[in-house]
């Protein structure tokens, strides 16, 4: 009886050995990435994963002549839900909705009535030439209105849902814009107001920036010089060279950033793809092109990798070559180097990585676009030829949720979800910030310290200053009994002093 009993528990063990060899086999089929985050001391460790491949799409699921060929960028209206790729190798736009069905393409496109340039143009035809960005917004109508950086054209092309141009951005005549510099545009953005602001990969001095009726603004959001030894020497010889010898060193220029994006308060966000640049990796540009990271003191900041990646004998720096914000605020940057996808809330903090280099499905080649929409990340790979979506995890939601109640400011209400994240994975860093501000609106100083300590610096100072101020609080009556008590004692011991001073001087008087 007991040797059949022991068969028995053998045979349990024996088949949950197997399952759960089976569901690990599972999950690492579809999470074919290492999800981790940094520590105090930017160490990586383990967490769970927020994201998940969704699927993957190809030329070929597209159903569309030609598949795709090099794909450049892509962009998802959030009106509409539409797809827009930019097809560079087939010279195409390609369309589609949300499910990647109803697939059109845009490949010619007709100078209509409403075209604001050269009326000789009206009625004729034009095409695209290796189209590098897309950008899709409404006019003051609210028709839809396209705009595309046609880079082999030199050009954007700005047009309707049905094909009729409506305006074109052509290099500038004007004497700010050097006429020797190429304009093939890479990547385009507009602003509410219909300001045009355009990539331009041989430009330094920032976005070439349009009116809405194409009159050139100048230039907007240029990165700093970085402090290198010959910025410093330069600094100092022009103190002691004249003018033509100065004129005859090279002189430092800021790198241009490669790509942009721009939320719905008109804050725009630049990426520097240089592995050299360590200065304004990520900016967060305001109207004024002031970077608004730098005034939150976010200047310093390490964006992407902290460490870098060592791989098959060889050190690897982030590239960062794309950039999406959500509607919640997350920043989303697209490493080129690593294939990682790095999540940060809108106050700077990780909150997931995913994503890697490879051949399985949710790695990629050549990553090189980057869109968010409906609580989904889309990756377009422009060597695989292929969109990858990514969508939360049960563990990704559940940070959401305490992440949007954080947002907006509902700590105390943020406070049940983050506890529920740290049972589930005690590792994550994000929660221990969480659940110290959640305990701190609600007065609880004390507890709010031990889950600042170690994990948020400017969170335990906060909390500290409160717990101070409330600890003097309670005991304010005690410290003012306290101080009374010390008071009337020296006021006693000074008069028993005195007394005994006279009496002494009186006895010596005496004698």
């Amino acid at each position: 009886m007991i040797k059949k009993r022991v068969k028995i528990l053998i045979s349990a063990f024996t088949a949950a050995v197997i399952a759960a060899g089976t569901v690990a086999a599972l999950v690492s089929a579809d999470e074919p990435y290492v999800a981790y985050d940094y520590d105090w001391w930017a160490e990586t460790y383990p967490v769970q994963n927020g994201y998940i491949v969704d699927r993957v799409v190809t030329g070929a699921d597209l159903k569309i002549a030609d598949g795709l060929k090099n794909p450049s960028d892509l962009f998802v209206y959030d009106k509409t839900g539409e797809i827009y790729i930019a097809d560079t190798g087939n010279s195409r736009l390609v369309i589609c909705d949300s499910d990647f069905q109803n697939v059109r393409e845009m490949k010619t496109f007709r100078y209509g009535e409403d075209f604001r340039l050269d009326e000789q143009k009206i009625g004729n035809y034009t095409s695209l030439n290796k189209p590098q960005g897309v950008f899709v917004t409404e006019d003051r109508n609210g028709e839809t209105l396209i705009y595309i950086a046609d880079h082999d054209n030199e050009r954007v092309l700005a047009c309707y849902a049905d094909g009729d141009v409506w305006m074109e951005y052509t290099r500038p005549a004007s004497n700010l814009y050097d006429q020797n510099v190429t304009f093939n545009p890479k990547k385009v953005i507009v602003d509410n107001a219909g300001n045009v602001y355009i990539c331009i990969k041989s430009i330094t001095r920032g976005a070439v920036v349009f009116s809405e009726n194409g009159s050139f603004n100048g230039y907007y959001g240029a990165n700093r010089v970085e402090k290198t030894f010959n910025t410093m020497l330069n600094y100092f010889l022009k103190f002691i060279l004249t003018r033509e010898q100065m004129e005859q060193r090279t002189r430092p220029v800021p790198v241009e950033f490669s790509n942009f994006a721009i939320d719905d308060d008109n804050f725009i966000y630049t990426v520097t793809e240089a592995k050299s640049a360590d200065l304004d990796v990520l900016k967060k540009l305001d109207p004024a092109g002031r970077n608004v990271f730098a005034k939150q003191g976010y200047d310093d900041m390490i964006w992407g990798d902290f460490n870098s990646p060592y791989v098959h004998g060889k050190s690897y720096k982030s590239s960062i070559v794309g950039v999406a914000v959500d509607k919640k605020g997350d920043i989303f940057l697209l490493d080129a180097t690593s294939g990682k996808i790095f999540q940060y809330s809108y106050e700077g903090e990780l909150m997931f990585i995913f994503g890697g280099i490879g051949e399985q499905k949710g790695l990629f080649k050549t990553p090189n676009a980057i869109e968010t929409y409906n609580d989904k990340v889309y990756i377009l790979d422009g060597v695989k030829n292929s969109i990858t979506v990514y969508k939360l995890t049960e563990f990704g939601m559940l940070v959401n949720e305490a992440m949007g109640l954080f947002n907006r400011g509902l700590y105390a209400e943020s406070r049940e979800p983050w506890e529920e994240i740290l049972r589930r994975d005690a590792n994550y860093y994000m929660a221990y910030i969480g659940m110290g501000n959640a305990l701190l609106s609600l007065g609880e100083f004390k507890e709010s310290l031990d889950y600042f300590h170690m994990h948020s610096r400017g969170g335990y100072n906060r909390a500290f200053k409160d717990f101070r101020i409330d600890f003097i609080r309670k005991n304010f009556n005690n410290f003012l009994a306290a101080i009374l008590i010390v008071v009337v004692v020296l006021t006693v011991l000074s008069k028993f002093l005195k007394r005994r001073k006279r009496k002494k001087a009186k006895l010596a008087a005496a004698r």
